[in-house]
């Protein structure tokens, strides 16, 4: 790949002059977020259920934490979106996923295997 070339997949955009450490570190921060997140919504989603179903208060201190993680992970989206010039609109359909329980597990999986192949392919043009 030349200087001016780009390397563009379904996945994102390299080009030669990216750093691909960074775009691997990116990558790792999005997967673990993406992780938690699903993690913490389904957390959220048992807090919800004893709040209202059982008028229990054991895990209201979960939504501000929660909603801190949520955050974390929105910026993981930005940081590797960026990194591989996904559009405004891509992200915010990403961010969307953490909305849906379990959906922020499939969304891990697919950017992976996506991104890590379009790194496969980047590091062996070079």
């Amino acid at each position: 790949m030349s200087e001016t070339q780009a390397l563009t997949t379904p996945a994102g955009e390299l080009r030669a002059t990216d750093d691909l450490d960074k775009v691997v570190t990116a990558l790792k921060f999005f997967r673990v977020m993406a992780i938690i997140a699903g993690v913490a919504l389904l957390i959220l989603c048992v807090e919800l259920i004893l709040h209202y179903g059982f008028n229990n208060e054991a895990l209201s201190w979960w939504s501000p934490i929660h909603g801190v993680l949520f955050i974390i992970f929105m910026a993981s989206v930005y940081n590797l979106g960026t990194k591989l010039r996904w559009t405004a609109v891509r992200m915010v359909g990403y961010i969307c996923t953490a909305f849906v329980p379990v959906l922020s597990f499939w969304l891990e999986h697919r950017v992976n295997t996506g991104v890590s192949a379009l790194i496969g392919e980047a590091e062996g043009g070079r």
